[in-house]
């Protein structure tokens, strides 16, 4: 395809990326705020992220369905007023509106961006991915200490976002649809592969309760808000370490190992939280956050073919972990103690790792 429409495509990308991740940072951060602010349970309040992913999921499917009309313009509009909502929140319900506009336009952007950008590209798609990823993880360093910076308020960040959003929106706008996209008649058929799917449910469940619970676990630990802004802050700061270590040597190994490895190093940081220190364990779990993603999806990608409709179908099951995950961690982290999240996560992605393991030959045919 053409040089020009194919880079500006991929520098909306990384504009969009990093705001995107700085939703996922903030949004995290948000959830023992607005637990204070208007007086809810951590069940209640947890709702935030699993609202957040709900958005996203729906605008995943909205891909699956209607993916080749849609352009960059569409989801990004939906940041930009989901962010505006989160800021001017008045009650709870509010908020819990404008996560679930931003999550949609999150949704759309993950299918679009990543799935146009590995075929405009080629053999440098999956390198291209990992910089996509890279700027979501500077965002997502970013955001916390903007918190911070002001004095633990969100609505700094929130209104950053939506002025980003908007000014991304007004630049990709020449961003067509020609040429971006595989033909549908070139695709390699469309066949699901359950267990890298369940594997890619469980990774980014671990990864969205993180960002999105493990402020507030923090907190539950005897941290004080901004310390675990800024634990939040490192934690992403090892993703963004993670994935530039991917964009110079992932065409060195198989991308099934790197996930393979991403999940034990999960399970051994979250034990090390949950048995030493979360201040010292938590951040390093960022580097498990780095690596899901490329292993998991350039994987799924070669088992389920290039159909149109596989890119979705990926991250739509991303997505139910995404849902369902927080809302798991949030009933039964409570009983389980100050330290409850952190064996949760050891539990889980420990037979992960295990199931992951055991399959990696025929993950590797």
């Amino acid at each position: 395809m053409p040089a020009a429409p194919k880079s500006l495509l991929f520098l909306s990308g990384l504009s969009t990326l990093f705001i995107v991740g700085a939703g996922s940072a903030i949004l995290g951060l948000a959830v023992p705020v607005y637990e204070h602010q208007f007086q809810l349970s951590t069940a209640t309040s947890g709702l935030l992220v699993s609202t957040v992913w709900i958005g996203c999921l729906t605008g995943v499917l909205t891909m699956y369905f209607k993916g080749a009309q849609i352009k960059p313009r569409p989801p990004l509009a939906l940041l930009a007023i989901g962010s505006m909502l989160l800021a001017v929140a008045p009650a709870f319900w509010v908020a819990l509106l404008g996560a679930l506009t931003f999550g949609i336009g999150y949704g759309v952007i993950a299918a679009l961006f990543n799935a146009r950008v590995l075929y405009a590209y080629g053999a440098q798609g999956a390198s291209r991915i990992g910089m996509l990823n890279v700027l979501y993880s500077v965002g997502a360093i970013v955001a916390p200490y903007g918190f911070t910076l002001m004095g633990a308020s969100l609505l700094p960040v929130f209104w950053a976002m939506a002025g980003l959003s908007a000014l991304t929106w007004v630049f990709c706008g020449p961003v067509g649809l020609a040429g971006l996209s595989a033909p549908q008649a070139q695709g390699r058929g469309f066949k699901l592969h359950w267990p890298i799917l369940a594997l890619g449910l469980l990774s980014v469940g671990i990864e969205a309760s993180l960002v999105g619970l493990g402020p507030s676990a923090l907190n539950r630990a005897g941290l004080s808000a901004q310390r675990a802004a800024e634990l939040l802050s490192l934690f992403f700061v090892a993703a963004l370490a993670a994935r530039i270590m991917l964009v110079l040597v992932a065409h060195r190994f198989a991308d099934f190992a790197i996930f393979v490895f991403a999940m034990g190093w999960a399970a051994l940081c979250a034990l090390g939280a949950a048995l030493i220190s979360p201040a010292l364990f938590f951040p390093p779990l960022g580097i498990s956050a780095g690596l899901f993603f490329q292993g998991i999806y350039v994987t799924a990608t070669r088992k389920m073919g290039d159909d149109p409709r596989v890119s979705p179908v990926i991250l739509a099951l991303g997505q139910v972990g995404a849902i369902l995950s927080p809302l798991f961690y949030t009933q039964f982290m409570d009983p389980m103690g100050s330290h409850g999240f952190f064996w949760l996560v050891t539990g889980v992605a420990a037979v992960a790792f295990v199931f992951s393991a055991m399959s990696y030959r025929a993950m590797m045919r």
